[in-house]
């Protein structure tokens, strides 16, 4: 049975926001400032960002440049575990590498290396198609 994700308005309000940017990662206090103008509502922001993570609509990074969270809408039709991310190094938007290549080099660093990749947390960093043909002028 399917679980029913309840959506106050300021979850929607959040979910919302980040259904229309569903390649970029925020932090808190980006999504405070966007949704609010200010932090002042930072507590219930974690509190939705939490149950949101929980009910697999968002999917929650490590920023390891900045040393904190970052969170992106995946909605509840992607199977983030499954695949590798590619993020752009120019315009910071991350791509869902959702192939059956991702889960086989999973496998291949898996029994040739004795590495076990998380594929949902693993992003894959470089310079994405509409950056290269915009510095190429095409």
């Amino acid at each position: 049975m399917k679980k029913t994700v309840y959506l106050t308005d300021g979850k929607r309000a959040l979910c919302d926001f980040l259904a229309k940017n569903p390649d970029r990662q925020f932090t808190t206090e980006e999504l405070c400032l966007a949704l609010h103008g200010n932090n002042q509502k930072r507590s219930s922001v974690y509190r939705h960002l939490s149950e949101l993570c929980a009910d697999n609509i968002l999917r929650k990074f490590r920023n390891e440049e900045q040393n904190c969270a970052v969170y992106q809408y995946v909605g509840t039709g992607c199977d983030c575990g499954s695949h590798f991310h590619a993020k752009c190094l120019r315009c910071g938007a991350i791509h869902h590498l959702a192939c059956n290549d991702s889960l086989t080099f999973a496998k291949h660093l898996q029994a040739e290396h004795g590495f076990s990749v998380d594929c949902g947390q693993s992003i894959l960093y470089g310079v994405c198609q509409n950056c290269r043909r915009h510095a190429e002028g095409t």
